[in-house]
């Protein structure tokens, strides 16, 4: 490979926020344990985007600064070689993050009492911006057979039919269970918002991960009149290990609506991105596609492999096929441990996942594995793994 994916740093003294939280965990840790929660790259950030940094930090100045004729061209190249998908620049609104852009979207297109529909299992920030916001959460559970994960439109519909349920906050593709839904759902789910005029969310974060046989359906992309109902959250922090620049690339084809979520962003003071991450993101976008293309040779490797190694040994384990990203999503319920059982086991095994309860009810004896890591720590990491349950 062009690239290093096999160097892992420490991140401790860096203020990592899953290396910090692994060692408040467990203060005698082995040497050479990763984190396999938190879902940011244990891998050097691109090349090219460390060395156009440092070069525009000879002059630049970190001030105030709105997103530049260059920035929305390498964020619409970007769109249109990856995605296929042509983007006005009118329509992108940048924010600092995308979990403070569904801050904004519930706020503005929902009042207090009102309901807002998620699919869990599901990335746990949904249901915290919709309960933190004084919103009746209402939960679509997607159906799970054997590990293979599909949308419950029956449920939707029943949901959507409810005059108190105002929104739907859509993740693609899904937290944790790495599918990438097909064109015909997501038309599906749209003609279903438009029918009972729901406002529609959908976080794309993970949109660049495809692996090599499946393709990612931007919503906005799907039609015309698809585009008119739809808010698209987009950001390079996944792909590119920026989540600590907060850019996120909010798309909202629909002028009231993005007129709407404007107002409400600048009221919150959750309108615009900082200086360097606006420069990173312009960099990663001009610069590093080769990079990506590496990164998820790589860790569509790692979850393969995991993937193989769990179901040969621990046949009473579910592993989800991930279609996308690097998040691995085990079922251990036929173990029939409770789940603070299954963490407590994880912890004296030196495993730090994500505790499957974080994704809602639907997530309760299920981890979710983090495996972009350097492929020697990864297996190493599912090795712990199948020791752990062997005897259980």
């Amino acid at each position: 490979m062009k690239y290093d994916f096999t160097t892992c740093i420490d991140r401790t003294s860096q203020g990592s926020k899953k290396w910090l939280l692994m060692r408040e965990a467990k203060e005698d840790i082995q040497e050479g344990i990763v984190p396999l929660s938190v879902a940011d790259l244990d891998f050097p950030m691109p090349p090219a985007v460390v060395e156009g940094l440092k070069k525009d930090l000879d002059s630049f100045i970190c001030g105030y600064t709105l997103p530049t004729d260059a920035y929305f061209q390498a964020v619409q190249k970007w769109m249109r070689d990856q995605h296929h998908w042509e983007v006005e620049r009118d329509w992108l609104v940048t924010t600092p993050g995308v979990v403070p852009a569904i801050n904004v979207f519930v706020n503005a297109f929902t009042e207090p009492g009102d309901g807002v529909i998620i699919f869990q299992p599901v990335y746990g920030p949904f249901a915290d911006q919709v309960v933190n916001h004084q919103r009746d959460l209402t939960v679509v559970e997607l159906i799970n057979q054997e590990g293979s994960y599909t949308i419950n439109f029956e449920a939707f519909k029943e949901a959507a039919k409810d005059p108190h349920n105002k929104a739907v906050i859509f993740c693609s593709p899904h937290n944790p269970c790495g599918r990438i839904w097909t064109s015909k759902e997501l038309e599906e789910v749209a003609a279903i918002c438009m029918e009972h005029d729901l406002y529609l969310f959908s976080d794309e974060i993970h949109f660049d991960l495809a692996h090599k046989e499946y393709t990612h359906h931007v919503f906005a992309s799907l039609s015309p009149e698809i585009a008119q109902h739809v808010i698209v959250a987009t950001a390079p922090s996944k792909t590119f290990n920026l989540a600590g620049l907060q850019t996120s690339n909010i798309f909202i084809p629909n002028s009231e609506w993005r007129e709407r979520y404007t107002l409400m962003a600048e009221k919150l003071n959750l309108l615009g991105s900082p200086a360097l991450g606006l420069l990173a993101c312009q960099h990663a976008y001009n610069t590093s596609a080769d990079w990506k293309d590496e990164l998820v040779e790589v860790i569509e490797h790692n979850m393969h492999s995991a993937r193989q190694t769990i179901q040969e040994k621990l046949p009473k384990a579910v592993v989800t096929p991930a279609q996308a990203s690097y998040l691995l999503w085990v079922d251990l319920r036929k173990y029939n441990l409770k789940s603070d059982d299954i963490m407590e086991l994880m912890l004296e095994n030196d495993l730090f996942v994500t505790d499957g309860r974080a994704f809602g009810q639907a997530g309760d004896g299920f981890i979710r594995i983090h495996l972009a890591l350097p492929t020697k720590i990864a297996e190493a990491a599912i090795d712990r793994l199948c020791q752990a349950l062997k005897d259980y």
